[in-house]
């Protein structure tokens, strides 16, 4: 922990900003704990990388000594470099990771993708599909994954809502929806493999 207050200025100004990237990130995109070192290194790049952003307000807050003549102003100005510029950058990263160019940029960096399972890369979609359940035991189950679902994402337990079910005969073919049916919730650790249909190509 820092002791003096210089020791403290040196940790808000160099290590803050990009620890506070990497947490607005990890809030759409979670990742396992990663060691202090590590950390504490991507925090110092990021942060680099803030600043470097920043230099025209650093500029003008030499230039134009702030911290002397407008103390209010000068506060301001670090809060803006410190948290909000921070903020912005995550947000910003986690909006624009989306894209295609982000994909094709990644894909030519050789950087991993940002989500840490291929579960959570599929269910980030929001698409709503006809879903086969097959359980460890040889039971199928089938239903409606659909805008009332919900998928369980990293780090929590991989676990799924869906909304409707549908009944199936002996065969496995669909008979229709099962009336009055409020969904199921089925854990992962019960499932040998999840099936996805388009949703024009499963007659109910």
């Amino acid at each position: 922990m820092p002791e003096t207050m210089n020791q403290i200025l040196v940790l808000l100004v160099f290590i803050v900003p990009g620890f506070i990237v990497i947490r607005v990130k990890r809030i759409a995109y979670p990742r396992a704990e990663e060691a202090t070192l590590s950390i504490v290194l991507d925090s110092l790049a990021l942060s680099s990388l803030v600043h470097a952003i920043c230099f025209p307000i650093w500029y003008w807050i030499y230039a134009s000594r702030s911290y002397a003549t407008a103390p209010t102003l000068f506060v301001l100005q670090v809060f803006v470099i410190l948290l909000l510029v921070p903020v912005l950058f995550g947000i910003l990263f986690n909006f624009s990771v989306r894209t295609d160019k982000a994909r094709w940029l990644r894909e030519f960096l050789y950087f991993p993708h940002p989500d840490p399972t291929a579960w959570d890369y599929h269910f980030r979609k929001g698409r709503a599909y006809w879903i086969w359940l097959t359980f460890k035991n040889g039971q199928v189950m089938a239903g409606l994954f659909g805008p009332n679902s919900f998928a369980g994402s990293f780090p929590n337990r991989q676990d799924l809502y869906i909304e409707k079910l549908l009944s199936l005969d002996e065969h496995g073919k669909v008979k229709s929806l099962i009336e009055n049916s409020a969904g199921a919730l089925v854990r992962m650790d019960d499932l040998d493999r999840i099936e996805f249909f388009e949703i024009g190509g499963v007659k109910v």
